[in-house]
């Protein structure tokens, strides 16, 4: 019984081990290898495999010898070997370099390079001039349909004995080369402009820890932060310029210390201070705008602001408006942000409406130190009109009113049939004038027609505070038809007829011209 136990446990091993010698793949084969930028090695089960490559990159200076070191006009060569699994050179295939960072350059540009019977590729890095620091290499190819990659490091570095040649302005910040006035810094305002110069050898590599010196060319003083410096690592030198008190144009001249080699900076503009009252002005398009009968009527409301010295104001100057009769609509609000000095809102009209039909706006800035304002008004005008004879020889804000509103007038054509003239005053419900663009007319003519000179109503000096406001206009009445020595009796009569741009019509002051003789 013993001997049959036994007999099954070492079946049941052999059973187990066969198992796993079949879930291993079996005999034959190997478990497959790889190497340094390797594509792979062989694979296991059948036993049979499968040829991927390999490629290896190597860094060389101009003898030959390996270092990983480019500085100033030394280059490094940068050698990459393909091959297959089992180390036969792969000719005949293109190699693609490519190196991490533009501190470094490669030749050709391309960075490609055919392999040779050795299966090497070579191509040269050297220092691009715009930096220093690491980055790697990297050499990719393909073998067969496998694509094998390696990679090596360098630095980039100045080279001890460089020496300086040359030197280039770099950049400016601000950008836009522009700052203001000492004392007049703020949101997006600066004081400062940096400067930045590159000391530079012969192969045009940055040239680190030379000693510069600045000066200015300035018809006003401005403030070199300080009068020398030295170059960092890549070659680069920043030096702080502080605006002074007064505008001005300014350039920076870098010298290397003990030599004749220099650069000269962008021209750097000092202006733009904070806004002064006496620079602050508002401007309207319309001064008589029919808003009292219509909402959303229009009217542009422009600013403009500048510094003590005449220089507009920096870009985005905020300047707040308010008004007591209908609304501002700006950017954000009753507001508006100034572009090369000025900027403009849009006054609306809408409730509430002054009781007078004068509108009033108010602008207001700050220059840190002070608030500013300065406002303007203008007539909220309405649609209906009233028409007033006056006195000959009225003007506009000062016209002397003959009779009411609308009574007419009689003229005798009885004696001559020459044209005559009356002088009108032309007013709104409110008293104040008609809507810029308003007309004026004949209508319902009988025998008659007439002329108005000014006939439409325009942009005139009527002062608000005036006792009368409307616009003055001569009517040249001229009857149809009149023969002194005619045998007929004919009357005639014709109406003043205003119109505003909005449609509103009124023809209530009638002219009568009387009976007149006629054929």
């Amino acid at each position: 019984m013993k001997n049959h136990i036994i007999k099954y446990v070492m079946l049941m091993l052999y059973g187990i081990c066969t198992t796993l010698l079949v879930a291993c793949g079996g005999g034959g084969g190997s478990p497959g290898n790889t190497g340094f930028g390797g594509g792979g090695g062989t694979a296991g089960g059948s036993g049979s495999s499968t040829t991927t490559g390999k490629i290896a990159v190597v860094l060389t200076d101009s003898a030959g010898a390996a270092s990983n070191s480019v500085s100033g006009s030394n280059a490094l060569t940068a050698k990459a070997t393909v091959t297959t699994d089992t180390g036969v050179p792969v000719k005949n295939t293109m190699v693609t370099f490519t190196v991490s960072s533009t501190i470094a350059v490669m030749s050709p540009e391309t960075g490609t390079a055919l392999t040779d019977d050795k299966g090497v590729a070579q191509i040269s890095i050297k220092a691009s001039g715009s930096g220093t620091g690491a980055a790697e290499v990297t050499a990719k190819a393909t073998v067969g349909t496998a694509e094998v990659t390696a990679k090596a490091a360098f630095s980039v570095g100045a080279s001890a004995t460089a020496t300086p040649t040359a030197m280039n302005f770099v950049s400016a910040v601000p950008t836009d080369n522009s700052i203001v006035i000492q004392g007049s810094g703020g949101s997006g305002r600066t004081e400062v402009a940096l400067l930045t110069f590159k000391v530079v050898d012969s192969s045009n590599s940055g040239v680190p820890n030379v000693a510069v010196n600045f000066s200015t060319q300035s018809s006003n003083p401005v403030s070199l932060v300080a009068s020398s410096g030295k170059t960092d690592v890549s070659g680069n030198v920043t030096v702080a310029v502080n605006s002074g008190t007064q505008p001005t144009t300014v350039r920076v001249i870098a010298t290397v210390q003990g030599t004749t080699i220099s650069a000269i900076s962008d021209t750097v503009t000092v202006t733009t201070g904070q806004p002064t009252q006496a620079a602050f002005s508002l401007s309207l398009q319309k001064y008589y705008v029919e808003g009292w009968a219509h909402d959303n009527t229009q009217n542009t409301v422009t600013v403009l602001l500048a510094d003590a010295f005449g220089a507009a104001v920096a870009n985005g100057t905020q300047v707040v408006f308010t008004t007591d009769s209908g609304a501002i609509v700006g950017d954000g609000g009753a507001r508006c942000l100034t572009t090369n000095g000025g900027c403009t809102v849009t006054w609306r009209s809408q409730n509430p409406r002054t009781s007078n039909g004068v509108v009033t706006v108010v602008a207001t800035a700050t220059n840190g130190t002070a608030n500013l304002s300065t406002s303007k008004r203008f007539f909220n005008s309405g649609s209906a009109a009233n028409v007033y004879q006056v006195s000959p020889g009225s003007k506009q804000g000062a016209s002397t009113r003959i009779g009411a509103a609308n009574t007419g007038v009689n003229l005798n054509f009885a004696a001559s049939c020459d044209p005559q003239t009356i002088v009108v005053e032309i007013v709104d419900e409110n008293g104040n004038p008609m809507p810029e663009g308003t007309t004026i007319a004949g209508a319902d003519a009988k025998n008659a027609s007439l002329t108005a000179f000014p006939s439409t109503v325009s942009l005139g000096i009527v002062p608000i505070e005036s006792a009368t406001r409307g616009t003055v206009h001569n009517v040249t009445v001229t009857p149809a038809g009149c023969e002194v020595a005619g045998t007929k009796s004919k009357t005639g009569s014709i109406l003043i007829n205003v119109q505003t741009p909005l449609g509103g019509s009124t023809a209530a002051f009638l002219i009568n011209l009387g009976t007149f003789a006629g054929n």
